[in-house]
């Protein structure tokens, strides 16, 4: 299995980007978010990251699997020690979902789309997933962040199960460690100025959701409702079907027609 190495990555980044960044390769790893885990608890330092040309066990939001496939993912985990209150550490995630979306089109023809909280979508289908995990001290407090982010970026067979969802964006392999930089670059320029909400105004006009009739599950029940936008705390905003507005902080969404 061919795999770029770090220096192909640092070769890309903008001057700067380097010193804060520690970043290691490995053709295949179970999970990046995993690796980056360990090195955490042996007190590795903000920016370590871990990419990956494969998971044989890449972790998706509410404890499902990521497909990552050899030879066309970019799979990438990086640690954060962030000194932030629990609400804008939240806001690591909606921010990684615009530098994303931003890296792809840098290095891409494509047009990215956010779908609600943090899949990126070109052409209807899902090329970018991102979950973030964090470890609290005994107080609450925050001890650091994992931020993984796996993008289909070369061409590949999806499983069935997939197909009519999943999406890539067909790079060539000397494209990826490209996107690698442009993803880190991007995220790092929001994340030092996370409490500012400076990305927020592009993530609502990424968003693929606003306009659109979704069904979500809250206390049992099966609800339909329009969505109406996002606010400033990136929860979503929608009108149900009896005329109610609520705000959604979290949960699964589904579109009742295919975007």
């Amino acid at each position: 299995m061919s795999m770029f190495t770090a220096g192909d990555v640092y070769s890309a980044l903008s001057p700067g980007m380097p010193e804060r960044l520690d970043i290691r390769t490995a053709a295949v790893t179970g999970s990046t978010n995993d690796d980056i885990k360990v090195l955490a608890e042996k007190g590795a330092e903000e920016g370590t990251a871990v990419i990956a040309g494969a998971q044989t066990a890449g972790k998706g939001r509410l404890g499902r699997s990521f497909y990552s496939p050899g030879d066309s993912g970019l799979y990438m985990s990086v640690l954060l020690r962030p000194r932030l209150d629990t609400a804008d550490a939240l806001a690591i995630t909606t921010s990684a979902a615009v530098s994303a979306a931003e890296a792809i089109e840098s290095v891409t023809d494509k047009t990215a789309g956010i779908k609600w909280v943090n899949d990126i979508y070109v052409s209807g289908r899902k090329v970018c997933g991102i979950l973030t995990e964090s470890s609290l001290a005994a107080d609450g407090s925050l001890r650091y962040a994992v931020l993984g982010i796996g993008i289909n970026a070369g061409e590949t067979e999806f499983p069935p199960e997939l197909r009519d969802k999943a999406g890539t964006l067909g790079c060539g392999a000397s494209v990826r460690p490209v996107l690698a930089a442009k993803v880190l670059e991007r995220f790092f320029a929001y994340y030092d100025a996370l409490p500012s909400r400076a990305y927020m105004e592009e993530y609502r006009r990424r968003s693929v959701l606003t306009g659109k009739t979704i069904e979500y599950e809250a206390g049992g029940i099966l609800h339909t409702a329009e969505v109406l936008g996002i606010d400033d705390e990136a929860r979503l905003k929608v009108r149900t079907s009896d005329g109610k507005v609520n705000y959604l902080a979290s949960g699964e969404v589904n579109i009742r027609n295919k975007l």
